[in-house]
């Protein structure tokens, strides 16, 4: 079988991993293209049969722009005359819908954060006119399938840990890690996170706050710079080893999708926290078993329950262990078995 994916661009977020695992498992078997938008090369393991191909466009007029992509995303699929096409994120799968308009070609949308974090209207309109001129749409939580009301083509499947799971809890660091990109620290709720921990440094004198994530050369807030004992580590690609080194893992994000930073953390053993918003960490972590969940937005919740776990390490050992056993719904394998059933179904409806 050809298939064929789009993306924006194959660097640097969850959802561009994923879908990077996504093609690396389809090309065992299938003849596997992507068209990126981006010069700039991946940073995940890519197989050497995924055939990249690129769509760069320059010119600095939007609408010039929109109709060239257009156009250009319609030329690929005819030249590569896919049996089934795979788009992931908002404004991509609306390019292709677009393009696929008189070509009819089989296609599955992927969503992979919480509907709401498209805030123009504009785009959500057009959004919900062409949505259903997929055959498929997977959402990365049941909340947004539900939301979006398309039941009889919407999916969730959920992103997948690649990571083999730590269950060792000893020898842990005195440490609160995140893994928030400072040029997303608004719906990462880093300033949320950064106040929380104000309110509790100074009578945790053995404890550090420790940040996890691109900078992208964009300037750190003043603001964020005050509070004592944070560490800002950078990106690193052994993060799993970070990780399993680390006593709790906070999330205080504003909204979500299926967060992988979360679930990868879980899969490392940590003692994890984050906040019950909108989108898919309350579908992931079973508050108190799993993890807790705070109330979104609320600073004095997430001190409170963050000096919780520093005070109580029995706690934190059973949100270890129940993390590990929470993870095993997320396991690579489990993932990827949805996802093949849902192009079977997909390709051989008529």
């Amino acid at each position: 079988m050809k298939i064929l994916f789009f993306i924006d661009k194959l660097y640097g977020g969850g959802a561009e991993r994923v879908a990077t695992i996504l093609m690396n498992h389809l090309c065992e078997k299938n003849n596997v293209s992507v068209f990126i938008f981006n010069d700039s090369k991946a940073p995940y393991p890519m197989d050497d049969r995924i055939n990249i191909q690129k769509i760069t466009i320059k010119n600095k007029c939007k609408l010039s722009r929109f109709l060239k992509r257009i156009k250009n995303i319609n030329e690929g699929i005819k030249k590569n005359s896919p049996d089934l096409i795979i788009s992931f994120l908002t404004p991509t799968n609306i390019y292709v819908l677009t393009a696929n308009l008189f070509l009819r070609k089989k296609i599955i949308i992927s969503e992979r954060n919480t509907l709401n974090r498209i805030q123009s209207r504009i785009v959500r309109l057009i959004r919900k006119i062409l949505y259903p001129l997929a055959d498929k749409i997977v959402f990365v939580t049941k909340a947004d399938n539900i939301k979006f009301g398309l039941p009889q083509k919407s999916i969730t499947i959920y992103n997948p840990t690649i990571f083999e799971p730590f269950t060792d809890y000893n020898h842990r660091e005195n440490s609160i890690i995140t893994i928030a990109p400072i040029n997303r620290w608004y719906n990462k709720g880093l300033d949320l996170l950064i106040k929380a921990w104000g309110l509790i440094s100074r009578q945790n004198p053995n404890w550090n706050l420790e940040i996890l994530g691109n900078n992208d050369d964009c300037p750190i807030p003043n603001d964020f710079k005050k509070q004592e004992r944070i560490v800002w580590l950078g990106w690193k690609n052994n993060v799993c080893e970070t990780l399993r080194t680390k006593n709790i893992f906070v999330l205080a994000s504003r909204y979500e999708g299926c967060p992988n930073s979360l679930i990868e953390a879980m899969s490392q053993g940590c003692a994890c926290l984050g906040t019950n918003c909108e989108g898919g960490i309350n579908e992931i972590i079973t508050d108190g078993t799993s993890g807790l969940l705070v109330r979104n937005g609320n600073v004095n919740d997430l001190a409170t329950k963050l000096q919780l776990l520093i005070d109580n390490k029995q706690l934190r050992k059973k949100l270890s262990a129940g993390a590990i056993e929470e993870i095993k719904r997320f396991n690579k394998e489990n993932i990827m078995k949805q996802w093949d059933k849902l192009i079977e179904m997909v390709t051989q409806v008529k």
